[in-house]
């Protein structure tokens, strides 16, 4: 009997292409690393590369300054953080309480992180800076319609504008101030008490329909 050979199936090479993403996504993944330990000021590109497992020159080939691999490590952060904002919101439903709930998971999921330490070790930069105009307008690109994607959620549960944004904005507030305070006091069970208590408070505003004030305008956001 003659038995037919199949040919073993060689890996597929990776293109040029392809190598050079990968090599960009280990560099930008030891920068995040890095910028999460020891902040903007303690960087080092060629700490980066070593982290990475990569040459010194490898990582100047990808990113020729330190500044350019920060700022697309700040937008890894921005649009990973932003994906998970929006799979929330997806899956959250349409009631109001859900809405609500998903916004307060998402608010600490991104403020109580270190990727908002990253994030605002990197605002407090010189904003006239180059690097600091780089962090705005990637604050504005991602974080902003993050705040838009939370207040249309809100308005698909069938609340006002003004209501809905105000909810939105002081619930980005609060989370935001925990943050800030756990950089002095080290994380707090209060944390989560106080979210549960604005969660009740937010959830009776929107269906009372009270605002605050006049409409809040749009600012920068981290």
């Amino acid at each position: 009997m003659v038995h037919s050979v199949v040919p073993s199936r060689q890996p597929q090479r990776r293109t040029q292409t392809q190598r050079n993403q990968q090599t960009q996504e280990k560099l930008v993944g030891a920068a995040i690393d890095l910028l999460k330990k020891g902040r903007y000021v303690g960087l080092r590109t060629m700490d980066v590369a070593e982290h990475a497992g990569l040459s010194k020159g490898a990582s100047t080939h990808h990113f020729p300054t330190k500044n350019a691999l920060v700022l697309r490590a700040l937008q890894e952060v921005y649009r990973s953080t932003q994906e998970r904002a929006l799979q929330r919101i997806a899956g959250a439903g349409a009631s109001t309480r859900a809405v609500l709930e998903a916004l307060m998971e998402d608010s600490k999921a991104f403020f109580l992180s270190d990727d908002f330490l990253l994030s605002l070790d990197l605002v407090m930069i010189d904003p006239e800076s180059e690097l600091g105009t780089g962090v705005k307008e990637l604050a504005r690109a991602y974080r902003l319609p993050v705040e838009q994607a939370w207040l249309e959620a809100l308005l698909r549960a069938g609340h006002g504008v003004q209501e809905a944004e105000e909810v939105v904005r002081l619930t980005f507030a609060i989370a935001r101030g925990c943050g800030i305070r756990q950089l002095i006091a080290g994380p707090e069970a209060a944390t989560d008490r106080l979210m549960d208590s604005w969660l009740r408070m937010a959830e009776g505003k929107l269906e009372s329909g009270t605002v605050c004030g006049p409409a809040l305008t749009r600012t920068q956001e981290t």
